[in-house]
């Protein structure tokens, strides 16, 4: 006995294929093809691709540091005229207006006696030249035989990732000067925001393996500026005989 498949009997296949279990084959059509759920827009019978088995996305690599191509030169100076010209080419002082905080000596002195540091080139003024030589000229010091270098090496005015390449820079430049001793004028230049700050007492300390004391500001001393009076008499009376480096029959003339 014969079917006909127009009658209700394939309308009921057909909804039987569509809901899964079995093939039906009607009239030649093969109903094993994934239908489209409506509601979810997804194959019926056909497990969605779960996103936990895609493979993670790439993990974005930090950009390298591009580093001024003249910043690593200072390294490699010989000598001080070589250093003070590859400082010249640094990032630190290309900068805006650093410039004009920089500032390399003429005739740089080799194995002085003394090695004389300040912040920058402002802060040697005529009028803090002339306290400075009488100041010297009492101790006894020739202040033409003394080295004297002002590169730009303030701590209150440098960004913190640059205070570290500055005290590096410095203890080069002693390197290449090799003086006996030094001497900074108002703070020793540290790596680091948090150091204490250097005592101003002529107190010795050792900084590249030379023996330094730290001074008042030249600035400080000047007759326009508030209590320089004060400090020239702690200078001369307190800070410069600390350092055990002059005659104490000096500061009793």
């Amino acid at each position: 006995m014969g079917f006909d498949m127009n009658t209700s009997l394939r309308t009921y296949l057909l909804a039987q294929g569509e809901l899964g279990g079995f093939d039906v084959l009607v009239d030649g059509l093969v109903l094993d093809e994934p239908v489209l759920n409506a509601d979810k827009g997804q194959p019926r019978g056909v497990a969605p691709t779960a996103a936990a088995n895609l493979p993670p996305p790439p993990t974005p690599q930090p950009k390298p540091v591009a580093v001024p191509q003249y910043d690593s030169l200072w390294k490699n100076a010989g000598n001080p005229d070589d250093f003070y010209s590859a400082l010249q080419k640094h990032s630190i002082y290309t900068k805006s207006m650093r410039s004009l905080s920089f500032s390399a000596p003429k005739g740089i002195k080799i194995n002085a006696a003394y090695l004389l540091l300040f912040y920058s080139p402002q802060e040697l003024t005529a009028d803090s030249r002339n306290v400075l030589e009488r100041l010297f000229k009492k101790l006894g010091v020739d202040l033409g035989a003394c080295a004297i270098s002002f590169f730009f090496k303030c701590n209150a005015a440098v960004m913190p990732r640059e205070k570290t390449v500055l005290k590096e820079m410095l203890c080069k430049e002693v390197e290449l000067i090799n003086p006996e001793k030094i001497i900074f004028f108002r703070e020793t230049p540290g790596p680091e925001k948090t150091e204490a700050p250097v005592k101003i007492d002529g107190t010795p300390v050792t900084f590249a393996g030379k023996p330094a004391i730290t001074l008042y500001s030249l600035l400080e001393m000047l007759p326009s500026a508030a209590g320089s009076k004060d400090k020239i008499i702690e200078t001369w009376n307190s800070h410069l005989p600390q350092s055990g480096w002059f005659l104490p029959s000096i500061f009793q003339a």
